[in-house]
């Protein structure tokens, strides 16, 4: 069977680089799709924009997607737009994901009601780190190390849904203070 594709959305990238999984991905995924709003948004500050390169070049099975209906988005987008918000690379993945019949991962609660509007299999970050560890590729201290990272670095998950996948891993729960 074929291993389906995923399109990131850009924080989910960042925090998947930030604990160096991104790479594992190519055992859940035939392929990473970065939609163009998605890597405009990490290509404005230089690491981050350098790093998302690098990992272009380095590896074959994260690509460029760009073959998106253009005026989907902009409908997706008409009412966030009104109200100041811009979430562009929100609507493009879901847009992506759905034209290739993907699944996305997305962090944003906007991001993941628009994919549950369009029947998308979606996750994210945390659901993520649940697959790796069942399929052996990440250990339960390598998964609460990496949440403790993502916590230090100020990455905005949801501390329950974190302490409930550490207790199904046989880890003590993460304390409201940060990393121990």
């Amino acid at each position: 069977m074929r291993k389906p594709e995923v399109v990131l959305d850009s924080s989910c990238i960042l925090a998947l680089d930030a604990i160096s999984v991104l790479p594992l991905l190519a055992s859940l995924f035939s392929r990473v799709l970065l939609p163009k709003a998605v890597r405009r948004e990490l290509f404005r500050r230089r690491a981050t924009k350098n790093r998302i390169r690098a990992l272009l070049r380095e590896y074959a099975f994260i690509a460029h997607c760009d073959d998106y209906d253009q005026t989907a988005v902009d409908v997706l987008l008409a009412e966030r737009r009104v109200r100041g918000q811009k979430d562009r690379g929100e609507a493009e993945s879901v847009v992506q994901a759905s034209k290739q019949a993907a699944a996305i991962i997305i962090d944003d609660p906007w991001g993941r009601k628009l994919a549950e509007k369009f029947s998308l299999q979606f996750g994210g970050t945390i659901w993520i780190l649940r697959r790796l560890h069942g399929v052996g590729l990440l250990s339960a201290p390598d998964v609460r190390s990496g949440f403790e990272t993502l916590l230090q670095r100020s990455f905005r998950l949801p501390r329950e849904a974190i302490n409930a996948l550490l207790k199904e891993i046989g880890q003590e729960p993460i304390k409201a203070s940060g990393g121990g």
